[in-house]
C-alpha cells in the first residue's frame, strides 16, 4: 500500500544549510480553542492529541482533527477505530530511531489498514462528502501530515526580517477525486517547522469569520496562549450558535542550560609556603613583646621557631594558650597602666575573633535554614504543579472524548475532580487556577447534559383553573390533529395545533380513565383502565364499543395499536398481550414475551417500532424483539433518569422520547440509547404524556392541565 510522499524544505526557500547549523531542537507549544454553542447536535468536531505523559515527554506528538457533518453512529465508530490505531502506532513507533518521514509513513499505513478493516465490518455506508479528517505529527523540528477533505488552516512562516508568509498547508495535500477504502489517506507531506513558525488548524466554520477574528494579526503579535484566549473570548462575545474547535501549534526555542564557571584553585604547596611566611613575620615582630627573653647581642636577632606544617601551627597555638607564659614585671606594669588587658587570656583581639566566629556560625545556620526552606517550598510547588498539569491534561482528554465516548468523558471529569479536590488552594493564584479548571469541567458537564432550555413554550390547550392536575391523558396525533382524553369532563378533545381550534366528543358515562389511544383504519381506538375498548369516529363523533378477546391479563397500564394488532402492557402478570384484528374488534390475546424473560411489575408505558420498548417506573428502558430481550440500555445522563411516565417512538422517526414528571423534563435519545437533548422549561410542573407529529416535527407535552408544543431538530 504505497503512499505519495512529498518532502518540503520549510515549504518555501529556506535552505537546508541553515537547518543543519542549528543543533537545538525546538519546543512545541500547543494550545486549543473550543467554543461550544450549538443548540443541536448535527456534526462531530474535535481535536485528539496523543503524546507521552509525565514531566519528561518523549517521542513525537500526534494530532487527529475531525469535522464530520453527521452524528451517525457509524461516524463515531470510524473515529474510535482511527484514534485507537493512532494511539497504538504512536506508542509503538515513538521509541524507534527513524527518519520522521519514514516513521509517519508507517503510521499512516497502519491507519489506512485500520480504516479498511473497519469498513469491511461496518453495516452502514459512509458518506465521504461529509468527512474532513486530518492527522498531524510533530517531531523535533519536523511536521508531517495526511488527511482527507478540508479544514480551516493557516501556516505562518517566519522570515529572517521578522515578517510572516502565509500558506494553505492542508490544501497542498494531493487528494483523489474518489476515496479508496483501502487507502483513505492517499498522500503525506513532511517539512521543517522552525522557531517562530505558527500553524492554526480547525473546523471549517472558522473560514466564515477568520478576518473578523483577526486570527493572523493575533497569532503574529501575541503569545500563543494569549492569542488563543482572545480568539475564544471574541467567539463568546459574538455568540454564534455553532461549535468551533481549533489548535494552534507554535515552535519555540529550546532553553539552554546555564554554563558553570570553575574557579582556579591555589596549589596546596603554595598555600603552605604562604602560611609559613606569615607565621615567621608574626613571630618576628610580636615575639619580644609577648614573651621577652634576655638579650644576647652576640647572637643577633632572635630566630622564629620552626613549625612543621599546618598541624604544627595548630599545636603551637594550643600550647601558647595552655601554658603559663613568662612575664616581665616592668612590661606588665606598663601595659596594665595602658588598660591593654595584658595578663588576661581574653584579649580584645580574641574577643573580636570570637564574636566574628559566632556571627559567622549564626549566618551559616540562617543561610542553611533558608536554603532548606526554599528547597522544601520548591519541592511542594513542583508537586502542586505536577498535580495541576495532570488535572489539566485529564480535562483536555475529556474534551476530546466528548465527541466519540461520553462515558469516557464522564470518567475523565470525575478523575479531574478528584485531583482538584486534593490541591492546596490557600494562595489566591492557586485558587484562581483551580477555579479556572473547575469552570472548564462545568462547561464540559453542561455540554454532556445537552440541556435545551425553553423559556416560553407554546401552549396550545389548557383546562380551566381550579381542576386537579392529571385530567388530561393519552395524547395521539391523527391526520395532523391532536386528540387527548379529558377525564374531568369525560370527553375526548380534538385540537387543530395550527389554528388552536378545538371540539369535544362525549364519552360514555362511567367509562373510566383512558390509559391509551391508537389509530385504527377508520376511527380512533381507546382503552380504559377496565380494559374496555372504544372506537371514536372523529368526523361523525360516534362512539361505539369494540369486542376484545379473552386473555389471562390481570391489569392494563398502556396500549398500542401496531400493524393491525393490539398490544396491552400488563404489569400484573409481567406480560404483553397481543390481540389480532378481528371482526368488530380484536381476538383472543396471546403472550408476546417468552416465559420468565421479563420483570415488568413496575412497567408504566409501551412503544413499538418493530421493536417493543418498555419504560419502567425507575426510568430504565427494556427492548424486545420477537419476544426476546436484547442488550439495549440508555446511556447515563446528568441529572440521572430515576423516574419515567411515558415513552414514545415510531418506525419513521430516529428518536425515543421519554416524559420525566419528577425531573420536570422531556428527554430525547437516539435508538442506540445515546442522549440527544433534555428539554426543560420554567413553565413545566411535571410532564406526564407525550405525542409527536412526524411530518411537522412537533412535540406535544401534557404537563398538568396544559398542553405545550415544541419543535424538534
Amino acid at each position: 500500500m504505497a503512499l505519495d510522499v512529498c518532502r518540503m524544505d520549510a515549504y518555501t526557500s529556506r535552505s537546508m544549510e541553515m537547518q543543519k547549523k542549528s543543533q537545538k531542537k525546538p519546543l512545541f507549544r500547543i494550545t486549543d480553542i473550543e467554543f461550544a454553542n450549538s443548540q443541536i447536535d448535527d456534526k462531530i468536531v474535535g481535536i485528539f492529541r496523543f503524546e507521552s505523559t509525565g514531566p519528561m515527554k518523549r517521542g513525537p506528538i500526534l494530532l487527529v482533527l475531525t469535522d464530520i457533518e453527521s452524528i451517525g453512529y457509524v461516524y463515531d465508530q470510524f473515529i474510535d477505530a482511527l484514534n485507537n490505531e493512532a494511539e497504538h502506532s504512536r506508542n509503538l513507533l515513538s521509541g524507534v530511531e527513524h527518519d520522521p518521514v519514514t516513521r509517519f509513513e508507517k503510521i499512516v499505513q497502519n491507519l489506512n489498514q485500520a480504516i479498511a478493516d473497519f469498513l469491511n465490518t461496518a453495516q452502514t455506508p459512509i458518506n465521504w462528502n461529509r468527512m474532513n479528517v486530518f492527522v498531524i505529527e510533530l517531531s523535533d523540528d519536523h511536521l508531517c501530515m495526511a488527511g482527507y477533505g478540508s479544514l480551516m488552516n493557516m501556516f505562518l512562516q517566519k522570515q529572517t526580517d521578522g515578517s510572516y508568509r502565509t500558506f494553505d498547508l492542508l490544501g497542498s495535500l494531493d487528494q483523489p477525486p474518489e476515496v479508496d477504502p483501502q487507502k483513505f489517506f492517499s498522500s503525506i507531506i513532511c517539512g521543517d517547522f522552525k522557531e517562530g513558525d505558527i500553524l492554526i488548524a480547525g473546523s471549517r466554520n472558522f473560514e466564515r469569520i477568520r478576518n473578523e477574528l483577526r486570527i493572523k494579526e493575533r497569532l503574529t503579535t501575541l503569545p500563543p496562549v494569549t492569542a488563543s484566549l482572545e480568539i475564544k473570548q471574541d467567539l463568546e462575545r459574538r455568540g454564534i450558535p455553532d461549535d468551533f474547535v481549533a489548535t494552534v501549534i507554535t515552535s519555540l526555542p529550546a532553553e539552554e542550560p546555564a554554563q558553570q564557571t570553575l574557579k582556579e584553585r591555589i596549589g596546596s604547596t603554595a598555600s603552605i609556603l604562604n602560611l609559613r611566611k606569615t607565621e615567621t613575620e608574626t613571630t618576628k615582630h610580636l615575639g619580644p613583646t609577648i614573651a621577652p627573653q634576655n638579650a644576647d647581642t652576640s647572637k643577633g636577632e632572635p630566630q622564629a621557631p620552626i613549625v612543621g606544617g599546618p598541624l604544627g601551627l595548630l599545636g603551637k597555638l594550643r600550647s601558647l594558650v595552655s601554658r603559663q607564659k613568662t612575664r616581665d614585671v616592668a612590661n606588665m606594669v606598663s601595659l596594665r597602666g595602658m588598660n591593654d588587658g595584658f595578663g588576661s587570656w581574653i584579649s580584645k583581639k580574641r574577643k573580636t575573633l570570637m564574636v566574628s566566629a559566632l556571627l559567622l556560625l549564626v549566618g551559616i545556620l540562617i543561610i542553611g535554614s533558608a536554603v532548606k526552606h526554599q528547597r522544601a517550598v520548591a519541592a511542594e510547588q513542583a508537586a502542586w504543579n505536577g498535580a495541576y498539569d495532570q488535572a489539566k491534561n485529564t480535562i483536555e482528554r475529556a474534551e476530546g472524548e466528548v465527541v466519540y465516548s461520553e462515558d469516557r468523558a464522564r470518567k475523565s471529569l470525575a478523575e479531574a475532580d478528584d485531583i482538584l479536590a486534593n490541591l492546596d488552594a490557600a494562595k489566591d493564584e492557586r485558587r484562581q487556577a483551580i477555579d479556572s479548571l473547575r469552570s472548564q469541567t462545568e462547561g464540559l458537564r453542561a455540554k454532556l447534559r445537552r440541556i435545551v432550555k425553553v423559556d416560553q413554550p407554546k401552549r396550545i390547550y389548557s383546562l380551566s383553573d381550579g381542576l386537579a392536575d392529571g385530567a388530561l391523558s393519552a395524547p395521539l396525533v391523527v391526520k395532523g390533529r391532536l386528540i387527548v382524553s379529558d377525564r374531568s369532563g369525560e370527553k375526548l378533545v380534538v385540537i387543530n395545533p395550527a389554528s388552536q381550534e378545538t371540539f369535544t366528543i362525549d364519552m360514555p358515562e362511567q367509562s373510566g380513565r383512558i390509559i391509551g389511544a391508537g389509530e385504527g383504519k377508520t376511527s380512533v381506538i381507546l382503552m380504559t383502565e377496565k380494559r374496555k375498548l372504544l372506537a371514536v369516529n372523529l368526523d361523525t363523533k360516534d362512539v361505539s364499543e369494540l369486542s376484545l378477546g379473552s386473555s389471562e391479563a390481570a391489569s392494563a397500564a398502556d396500549m398500542v395499536v401496531y400493524a393491525n394488532r393490539l398490544y396491552i402492557l400488563d404489569p400484573g402478570t409481567e406480560q404483553i398481550w397481543r390481540h389480532p384484528n378481528a371482526s368488530g374488534g380484536f381476538g383472543a390475546g396471546q403472550k408476546y414475551l417468552e416465559a420468565s424473560s421479563a420483570k415488568l411489575n413496575d412497567a408504566v408505558s409501551l412503544a413499538i417500532d418493530s421493536n417493543v420498548y418498555i419504560l419502567k417506573r425507575d426510568g430504565s428502558v427494556a427492548r424486545y424483539y420477537g419476544g426476546g430481550q436484547d442488550g439495549f440500555a440508555l446511556s447515563p445522563i446528568d441529572p440521572p433518569l430515576t423516574n419515567g411516565n411515558h415513552i414514545w417512538t415510531d418506525a419513521d422517526n430516529p428518536y425515543i422520547v421519554i416524559a420525566d414528571q419528577t425531573g420536570k423534563r422531556v428527554i430525547m435519545f437516539t435508538k442506540e440509547g445515546k442522549l440527544v437533548a433534555q428539554y426543560m422549561s420554567p413553565a413545566f410542573t411535571g410532564p406526564t404524556d407525550i405525542a409527536v407529529n412526524i411530518e411537522t416535527k412537533s412535540l406535544y407535552i401534557v404537563d398538568g392541565n396544559n398542553i405545550y408544543e415544541l419543535i424538534l431538530p
